[in-house]
């Protein structure tokens, strides 16, 4: 009986592996991207919204800690580094930006 468990082991744990990729993965695939535009906004709005995007600089990642993101942006906000900052959530990541 204990021989029928070891050889179960290793398939459970794939099993459990794959799962947890493809939940990232459906996760990931859910998500609407930046890029896609909107269904009410005109082609004028879309060329703004572009631009304000591309003045905005990725700046760093922070893994669950979004007090580290914001720490991280006044700490360069108070230095003149950057006249603003934003943090953003994507999956378990904070991510920082400034202009």
């Amino acid at each position: 009986m204990k021989s029928r468990a070891f050889r179960l082991a290793p398939a459970v744990a794939a099993l459990t592996a794959g799962l947890l990729l493809a939940g990232a993965s459906g996760a990931a695939v859910a998500t609407p991207s930046e890029e896609s535009p909107s269904a009410t906004g005109s082609a004028a709005s879309k060329s703004d919204d572009k631009s304000a995007r591309a003045s905005w600089t990725k700046r760093g990642e922070y893994y669950h800690n979004q007090d580290c993101c914001h720490s991280a942006g006044d700490h360069g906000k108070r230095n003149g580094d950057w006249h603003d900052y934003k943090c953003e959530h994507h999956g378990h990541w904070w991510w920082l930006y400034s202009k």
